[in-house]
């Protein structure tokens, strides 16, 4: 299937992005301000291949998920930048199930198809709670209640942001220019909500500009927008919301993989890393609607 493939890069993207930070340590909220203004000024010039939808609904839904999204990476990358790219996914099976349900109760569709595929429903709820299993126990002291609690809210939002994301791009005619254009003006409204907030705290201590973070922020926001546009793709290609968040809810395992080539002392668990990947694969045979 093409969405899982699609979320599967959009996955391993992600953790690059959210890794470049374990080794930069900035301020989340900083970079991913700087990270959202850089990836405005990479994508405008696609500009003229978006597409841009009339209904004003469309753009009251990417206002509110920038919103969230300032939140959320805020939180990953401050984890990531404290502990590991690991602890800042720690989020994922919180998503995957919340996105489920709430997509079940928009989508008549969705809900006839698996009540008349009770087997499928059976083998989704099971791939979820392998892989809520299996990420509480690729490392078990990344699951600490203190990090369970600061990204528990993080899974909420970013849950909310899914089905939104869901429901406005799949008013567009066209996958690739609808895509864009919601990541380009997600951005944009990202710079405008961070960067009034980052001024005034500059203003205070006289430092403006902070050239050290460009670099980082540079980095991120190539990976990040790759991420976001394959992620949104995958996201209307799917017949549930909640279905590409558990493709890229195997990022514990890239980064057990990761830091086994690289030689980082990590304690993860190949068991969990595999019955990670068997509930991905389940997933994708069951999930056919």
């Amino acid at each position: 299937m093409l969405w899982a493939f699609l979320a599967l890069l959009a996955g391993v993207t992600n953790c690059i992005q959210i890794e470049i930070n374990r080794l930069f340590k900035h301020d989340g909220f900083e970079l991913n301000a700087y990270r959202s203004l850089i990836s405005a000024l990479l994508l405008l010039p696609f500009f003229r291949f978006m597409e841009w939808p009339t209904d004003t609904r469309y753009y009251l839904a990417v206002f509110l998920g920038a919103a969230i999204s300032v939140v959320g990476m805020m939180v990953q990358y401050n984890l990531a930048a404290k502990k590991n790219g690991r602890v800042a996914n720690l989020h994922q099976p919180i998503t995957i199930f919340l996105t489920f349900i709430m997509w079940l109760m928009l989508d008549g569709k969705q809900l006839d198809f698996l009540k008349s595929h009770p087997l499928n429903l059976l083998g989704i709820l099971f791939s979820f709670l392998l892989l809520f299993i299996s990420v509480q126990f690729v490392r078990k002291s990344d699951a600490g209640w203190r990090a369970l609690l600061a990204i528990f809210p993080v899974g909420v939002l970013y849950a909310f942001l899914g089905v939104v994301t869901k429901l406005v791009l799949d008013q567009g005619t066209t996958l690739l220019p609808i895509s864009l254009g919601f990541v380009l003006l997600s951005n944009i409204m990202m710079v405008m909500i961070s960067f009034p907030v980052i001024l005034s705290k500059k203003v205070q201590t006289r430092h403006i500009f902070n050239r050290a973070i460009l670099k980082p922020a540079l980095y991120v926001s190539v990976f990040h927008t790759i991420s976001w546009i394959l992620i949104n793709v995958a996201t209307i290609l799917t017949p549930n919301a909640a279905y590409p968040f558990a493709i890229t809810a195997l990022s514990p395992l890239w980064f057990m993989l990761y830091y086994k080539l690289k030689g980082v002392k990590d304690d993860a668990s190949p068991y969990a890393g595999a019955l990670m990947f068997a509930a991905a694969v389940i997933l994708v045979l069951v999930s056919r609607a």
